[in-house]
């Protein structure tokens, strides 16, 4: 108070000082000489000298001083959050969040009219974006499905940046969907933020997803795993965990979960195999065991607003997935120097499997030396140039008979009888139609340069995988180690003096092994273990070198002294990657299968496989593939980006890419799930062969897209499908209890405070004595009051008064 205390007559201060010191000083001397009085003289005197101050203070005029709030100067934006999760009532409430925000916000409010007089009040809502609110009558209808908090502050700090701003109330319950950066600065919005919460916490039952994630692995008999984690409130409930497949409208699985306090135990895993390849989606939901009942009902009509039960909100029990396992055809090349067991096997492995096409080039007879003088004369006229294997074959069919320089090769599974008729493929066209290639038993020589060097390109550039298998031919000579194979190699060449050594070769899985699942057919290491141990052992593998850096050794193959020797070995190697499996007898696998085991018809070596051939091909690009990147903020749109390439795999720039999307179903029911969007995809600037465009949806729903890709002239370049989840509500929802510490933290870093809101009054008699951007300075004569001469005049009485009840005039 007397910081803002002034004096109206500074330059009387020394007359009044001496002109009352004088006073005081012949009060306290005619008083020291009334012994008459006793000691109520002393109190007679402090009365008269009293008087005399409070009139000596009168003279110097003091006046008191401050700073208030301009009327209506500075900007007071009330912020009501309008989001679905207001909607929530809590455990023991009459009335849900938005019900208790609309009477605190009411018009009739005294804080309302008290700070009015002060500021310029204005009302927003936000939820997807910031709108403005009427606050005369203020009717919300909570029905938006994100909460965007910190877009709408900045969005504030943006619109009022030349306007002073003495904070902003903000009615929210702090969920918002759109975080900041871990280290924004709330300081930097430019105005303090009063968050109005309830001084006592709430309790909200509330059953929850709280996360899934998805995993897809080339292990056979489980493929796709779903991990989901729960959250539940309270503690210690028997929830029931199911997974269903919205394609087929079935039940894929379903588990129970007894919850308790620690988050890491509070999770359920999904193993399963699709019934289709291709984009799928499926629905996993969590509920109690007494609310079965209300979720079928749920599941068929998403009626959730309408189902009773204890949970605050069943929106966020469940959440939908898109699993997206690619489809072939994938076609494999395989190249052997020699036909042999091993293709046999293979073939029959893989034709079990739909999605994978074998392609074999094999090799029956070696060329010969192009000039023979034996027996020449006896041969007819073709022996000078023809492969004696085709001695006898009628002239009309030269063209389809190799000559004595050449190979005799034969195919097996081609799609086209020009397929392959020239052998092995010399073009970037022709090999790269193909998505693997597997080398059995054949020396590098077999292969030009050229063809070398485009088996590198099929690698590296086109992304396609390579698999080196064992044999006599394979891994040796000087000509091996100096080609581009063995680059591709994860192996360097055997050193000068390594040869093969026979014996007993017994494999085993390394911890790089056991942790990749297209390696492994067991779901645990001891099962391995067992399955290694009845494996039979191997008699050849091929020397080869050193591992080389980045590439891991998957397996082993020991030998009877127990020296691990690598058997399966694996790399990246550019765009693609590359194997090596040394053992050159694997087939003896295949041959060694138990009928009788306990896995009933299992083919462990088949399945082995079928792995395999699925890891070699499974990332290797095609000429159209497209994708799908979900934002993280709903108020985002989803990206969808298309790659497009022609036959030899180079980025096309000038394609026409359209895009058909479809609902999976519909939700709102007012609407036709079969609708068909229609949109175009645009180039990329930044990057060739790359089409981007954006669908935004506030719907939570699964959708599909079809691509079709055209090239400039009109050709179907190739055609891809795909497919997001846009599920505005688990990010809304995927917390119900009041965010308290996140609304303290804006509060502190903004300068403002938090609000009891059962003390709204008190605040908005406070908020004008605060720090307020645009203020008037005001002067209050302290003197010019009645109290003062009353106060004066009362101790002269008082004065007066003693003296005369003690007989003195």
């Amino acid at each position: 108070m007397f910081e803002n205390l002034i004096w109206g007559a500074p330059d009387w201060v020394v007359p009044v000082l001496i002109a009352a010191a004088i006073l005081t000083a012949l009060t306290v001397w005619n008083y020291a000489s009334q012994q008459k009085m006793g000691t109520f003289r002393w109190l007679a005197a402090a009365l008269k000298i009293a008087a005399i101050a409070l009139i000596a203070v009168c003279l110097l005029q003091p006046m008191r001083s401050g700073t208030r709030p301009r009327p209506k100067a500075n900007v007071l934006p009330i912020l009501v959050d309008n989001s679905k999760s207001m909607q929530v009532k809590p455990k023991g409430a009459n009335e849900t969040r938005a019900s208790v925000v609309a009477k605190q916000i009411a018009s009739q409010n005294a804080w309302r009219s008290r700070l009015e007089q002060d500021f310029d009040v204005r009302g927003y809502s936000f939820d997807s974006r910031i709108t403005a609110l009427e606050l005369s009558d203020p009717a919300l209808e909570n029905d938006g499905t994100v909460s965007s908090l910190s877009t709408s502050l900045q969005s504030l700090s943006e619109r009022f940046s030349a306007r002073p701003v003495a904070g902003v109330m903000l009615f929210s319950d702090g969920n918002l969907t759109d975080p900041p950066d871990a280290n924004f600065d709330w300081s930097t919005l430019g105005f303090p933020v009063y968050p109005v919460l309830s001084s006592t916490d709430e309790a909200i039952t509330d059953v929850r997803i709280s996360d899934v994630s998805v995993s897809q692995t080339d292990f056979e008999s489980a493929p796709v795993t779903i991990r989901v984690k729960v959250d539940a409130n309270p503690a210690k409930q028997k929830l029931v965990i199911q997974l269903r497949d919205l394609d087929h409208g079935k039940l894929v699985q379903e588990q129970t979960l007894t919850t308790s306090t620690s988050q890491t135990d509070n999770e359920v895993t999904f193993r399963f195999r699709p019934d289709e390849p291709g984009l799928g989606f499926y629905r996993t939901c969590v509920f109690a065991e007494q609310d079965r009942q209300a979720f079928d009902v749920a599941d068929d009509s998403k009626a959730t607003a309408a189902i009773r039960t204890a949970e605050a909100t069943l929106v966020n029990n469940q959440r939908m997935i898109a699993i997206d396992r690619k489809s072939g055809p994938y076609r494999i090349l395989y190249v052997a120097g020699r036909p042999n067991w091993e293709f046999k096997f293979l073939r029959r492995s893989l034709a079990t499997d739909a999605e994978i096409q074998l392609v074999g080039l094999l090799r029956i007879a070696n060329k010969e030396p192009k000039f023979s003088f034996r027996d020449q004369g006896v041969r007819g006229s073709n022996s000078n140039s023809t492969n004696r294997l085709f001695d006898g074959v009628d002239s009309a069919e030269d063209e389809l008979v190799q000559q004595y320089d050449e190979p005799v090769m034969i195919r097996l599974g081609v799609k086209e009888s020009e397929e392959l008729s020239d052998g092995f493929p010399q073009t970037r066209e022709e090999l790269f139609a193909y998505h693997a290639i597997i080398l059995d038993d054949i020396e590098s020589e077999y292969f030009t340069q050229d063809q070398l060097l485009l088996m590198r390109q099929f690698v590296s550039s086109r992304g396609g995988g390579m698999l080196m298998l064992g044999g006599q031919e394979s891994f040796a000579g000087k000509a091996f180690a100096d080609s581009p194979l063995s680059e591709l190699a994860p192996v360097y060449a055997p050193r000068s003096g390594d040869v093969n050594v026979a014996g007993a070769y017994r494999m085993k899985l390394t911890r790089e092994g056991m942790l990749e699942p297209w390696a492994r057919l067991r779901e645990n290491e001891a099962a391995e273990s067992d399955r290694f141990a009845q494996m039979p052992p191997f008699t050849s593998v091929n020397a080869v070198g050193d591992i080389k850096p980045g590439a891991l050794t998957l397996a082993t193959a020991q030998d009877p002294t127990g020296d691990p020797l690598p058997a399966i070995i694996a790399q990246r190697f550019g765009k693609g990657r590359t194997a090596a499996i040394p053992i050159g007898d694997l087939w003896r696998w295949s041959m060694h299968r138990d009928p009788d085991s306990k896995r009933g018809d299992a083919d462990d070596a088949a399945q082995a496989w079928r792995q395999m051939a699925h890891w070699l091909v499974g990332d290797v690009p095609r000429q159209v593939e497209a994708r799908v990147e979900p934002n993280v903020d709903p108020n985002e749109p989803a990206n969808i980006v298309v790659h497009v390439r022609d036959e030899a795999y180079l980025p096309i720039d000038n394609a026409t890419i359209d895009l058909d999307i479809t609902r999976i179903e519909n939700e709102t029911g007012d609407g036709d799930p079969d609708e068909v969007i229609q949109i175009q995809a645009t180039p990329d600037d930044a990057a060739p062969g790359v089409y981007r465009a954006a669908f935004w949806t506030n719907e939570t729903n699964g959708f599909r897209v079809h691509v079709s890709a055209k090239s400039a002239d009109g050709h179907v370049v190739g055609e891809a499908e795909t497919g997001w989840v846009a599920q505005p509500d688990a990010a809304e929802f995927r917390q119900l209890e009041l965010n308290r510490p996140l609304l303290e933290t804006i509060a502190k870093q903004s300068g403002g405070k938090v609000v009891d809101s059962h003390a709204l009054d008190a605040f908005a008699a406070e908020l004008p004595n605060l720090k307020v951007p645009v203020t008037e300075t005001w002067v209050y004569p302290l003197w010019h009051n009645v109290w003062v001469l009353v106060a004066a005049i009362m101790c002269l009485c008082g004065e007066w008064g003693l003296r005369r009840w003690k007989g003195l005039s």
